[in-house]
């Protein structure tokens, strides 16, 4: 019987990190992204209050008084570390948590989704959804439910 090596974990990890790390430099490379972290770590902190805020935070300027920058620094700041704005980003994020709303909690009515995210009407998350995905929330899950769902 083998028995690890109690520097077993601290090798893994590093190879690991070394292998996230050349990931990311190819991705920035194909994408013609700036390799520069300067500013990467609010970057990183803006995504990680995305996570975190997503349900009551929806504009750039609110996660951009959370990190004490200006939205135009923010965007800009976003747009070079993940080649999108952070309004794009916003965007992205907010449709997938309305895509795991409706997914997970079927029985929820769009209006009870709407108001859980912040919205002040059911129109506005409906139009939200259909300017994002081209199609209805009801479409959506009829698609996700028949599997038969492409995006």
């Amino acid at each position: 019987m083998l028995y690890p090596l109690t520097n077993s974990a601290h090798i893994i990890r590093s190879l690991i990190y070394y292998l996230l790390e050349r990931l990311n430099r190819d991705y920035a490379i194909h994408y013609q992204l700036a390799f520069s972290n300067q500013g990467g770590q609010a970057a990183y902190e803006f995504k990680r209050l995305l996570e975190l805020h997503i349900r009551e935070k929806q504009r750039v300027e609110d996660y951009a008084q959370l990190l004490g920058l200006s939205r135009i620094s923010l965007n800009k700041l976003a747009k070079t570390t993940f080649g999108q704005t952070a309004s794009a980003l916003i965007k992205q994020r907010l449709l997938a948590e309305i895509k795991l709303e409706l997914i997970y909690h079927p029985e929820k009515s769009l209006s009870e989704i709407a108001y859980a995210l912040g919205y002040s009407e059911p129109n506005h998350l409906m139009r939200f959804f259909k300017a994002q995905t081209g199609q209805k929330s009801s479409d959506f899950l009829a698609a996700y439910q028949s599997g038969s769902l492409l995006s």
